[in-house]
């Protein structure tokens, strides 16, 4: 048994309450998914990495009131999110990273996440950072747009 599965089913600090652990417990699996990318995760492989029972994996989703499929696609906007912005792959490499078999269902999927396609979502990102000013942290160039 891993550390990483021991404390996903069985660490409990005194301190936090249930929320906050079951939030930590849905990180520890969303990581895992990550991990198994771009080859599509199934709950099988997750639940044989946390040394638990498919079923017991099910279960603990469902009193999670989420679902396997749900975090995976979680999982794979926050990446395609960070890919998008990240400007280093085209639209194919970033479907092929998260597991599409094709660029057009990977483009579906995105735009039922995000709302526009990724296409968009990219020149969306791409204008806002040239907005800003070059060379100066967040924080800064938010206090300075107010003052000038």
């Amino acid at each position: 048994m891993t550390i990483a599965s021991h404390g996903f089913w069985r660490y409990r600090p005194i301190d936090e309450d249930s929320n906050s652990r079951r939030n930590c417990q849905l990180a520890l699996l969303k990581q895992q998914i990550c991990r198994q990318l771009p080859q599509v995760p199934r709950l099988n492989d997750i639940a044989s990495r946390l040394n638990v029972s498919s079923r017991s994996l099910q279960r603990y989703l469902q009193s999670s009131n989420t679902s396997f499929r749900q975090l995976v696609n979680e999982c794979r906007h926050q990446l395609a999110q960070q890919y998008l912005k990240d400007n280093t792959f085209n639209i194919q490499q970033i479907a092929t990273q998260l597991g599409f078999e094709e660029q057009s269902s990977f483009q579906k999927a995105f735009k039922s996440w995000q709302g526009c396609p990724p296409g968009v979502y990219r020149q969306r990102s791409s204008t806002t950072i040239s907005r800003s000013y070059p060379g100066q942290p967040l924080a800064s160039r938010q206090v300075m747009y107010g003052t000038n």
